[in-house]
């Protein structure tokens, strides 16, 4: 079996005024994102997604990537990872050289998956648990007069819902962030987990500062507090603050991921399969952790196929700590306007009383909507 076609595809919604959002550092009026196609010569077909500049990544994949891709055998997913890593390794090794790699090899571990009819989940060493805990990524700040009051009322549709736990946007002023954790938390009440992200608005002094004033509303992690170059920052909030710090969703490779574990600058490392390597280079960064008493959970934006793939990463994680009653892992779940993560397969990512249950579906585990693709698709 070889790879007989590669295929990568923009696609871009627009967002009416009452559904663009911003974090701490930009404004969102679109969702777009670039897809990738591989077919095989037996005709299987794999999918996989860059997270970053749609137009750069696609550019990269089509005049570099593409033609080191097209006639290998797709199972030699490390062989063509450190052929592909070796090509831009002198000029890139961050950034979108690096996101775009990581939708061919997502592609390349869809496609196995199909070929040996087998969840993903089953080429990584198999599922440790039989459900996964999915927490709910909102509470961005909208074009609205009651900012607060939106929050609180967003964060209670979400515990009505029936998520165990809710991520919220902070970074916009302390005493701003102060008023919502205070707010979203009385509004979900203390059974629901409050995990706040303020996307490295902070320098370590001011994020020290707002930990500091959250530590009594129980929150469950303090997500990018500092920029990601930032690790002796990381560090320096850690050690302040009782509530556990998360990072890594804004880091590339084991490489880039070996730093913030080996100096224990977080407590929770966060690696995006679509945005650090892959699926081939989440599963090293899980066993850095694993090395470094670390936890981790995937990071997740973007459409289905990212959806799907950091699902399958979620089962394959072992226990930590391991014990007869482990902690369950997180699944992020944007809830933002997105219809390529709502309906590219199909439909919602299927959630059971505050659960998602255990993929059985080859690969990935997804089937890709095609024609949603074409209606959405941008001629570039």
């Amino acid at each position: 079996m070889k790879i007989d076609s590669l295929e990568t595809i923009v696609v871009s919604q627009t967002l009416d005024g009452g559904e663009s959002f911003a974090y701490s550092q930009f404004w969102y009026d679109t969702r777009t994102i670039m897809l990738l196609k591989l077919v095989t010569d037996t005709g299987l077909v794999g999918w996989g997604e860059a997270f970053g500049p749609a137009l750069v990544n696609k550019q990269l994949i089509d005049n570099v990537y593409a033609p080191l891709v097209i006639g290998r055998d797709p199972f030699d997913t490390e062989v063509i990872w450190e052929d592909l890593y070796n090509k831009l390794r002198d000029h890139g090794q961050k950034g979108v050289v690096i996101e775009a790699l990581s939708a061919i090899d997502i592609a390349l571990w869809d496609i196995k998956g199909k070929a040996l009819n087998l969840p993903v989940y089953k080429l990584l060493g198999g599922a440790f648990r039989d459900k996964v805990m999915p927490y709910a990524t909102g509470l961005y700040r909208r074009r609205t007069g009651d900012i607060i009051g939106e929050l609180a009322k967003e964060a209670a549709g979400y515990a009505e819902q029936g998520f165990k736990a809710i991520k919220l946007k902070v970074g916009f002023g302390l005493d701003t962030d102060l008023e919502a954790v205070i707010a979203v938390r009385r509004a979900i009440g203390d059974r629901v987990k409050l995990m706040v992200d303020a996307n490295h608005a902070y320098n370590a002094n001011t994020a020290i500062k707002l930990g500091k004033r959250m530590e009594e509303y129980d929150i469950f992690w303090y997500e990018e507090p500092v920029p990601p170059e930032d690790i002796e920052g990381y560090k320096q909030v850690k050690a302040q603050l009782a509530i556990p710090i998360a990072g890594g969703e804004a880091e590339f490779t084991r490489y880039g991921h070996y730093r913030l574990l080996h100096e224990r600058a977080v407590d929770i490392v966060q690696p995006d399969c679509c945005v650090t390597g892959g699926i081939s280079e989440f599963r090293k960064i899980a066993a850095l952790a694993t090395v470094h008493q670390i936890q981790c959970y995937p990071h997740i934006w973007g459409s289905a196929v990212a959806v799907y793939t950091g699902l399958q990463c979620a089962f394959s994680l072992p226990h930590y700590p391991p014990s007869l009653n482990p902690d369950p892992v997180l699944l992020e779940l944007d809830r933002t306007p997105n219809v390529f993560r709502e309906l590219l397969a199909g439909g919602p990512l299927p959630i059971r009383d505050g659960w998602v249950d255990l993929p059985t579906q080859p690969g990935l585990g997804l089937s890709v909507d095609e024609e949603l693709i074409a209606k959405y698709r941008v001629n570039v």
